[in-house]
């Protein structure tokens, strides 16, 4: 399991709508940032859909300027994971 925190940079009067369109991608939630037009993101695996997908998605997402990666977070599931796949 992933876990990510992204900063999400837009215009402040784009953020109510790119907040909206950030929201509605799997795994994907805003915590905040909007008056800065830096929105706090964080990303999660959800399903088949990694959140590595999901945050190369956001550069497609309309009003989005750019995005850092601030925080990745890889949960030991990922390394039983691993193993069983080497073993």
């Amino acid at each position: 399991m992933n876990v990510c925190s992204v900063i999400v940079h837009a215009k402040p009067e784009n953020c109510g709508v790119v907040q909206t369109r950030l929201e509605a991608l799997p795994g994907v939630e805003v915590h905040g940032g909007e008056d800065e037009g830096k929105l706090i993101v964080t990303v999660e695996d959800a399903g088949d859909i990694s959140a590595a997908d999901t945050m190369m998605a956001f550069n497609s997402v309309e009003g989005v300027i750019s995005s850092i990666l601030i925080y990745h977070y890889g949960g030991d599931d990922l390394g039983e994971e691993v193993i069983r796949e080497v073993n």
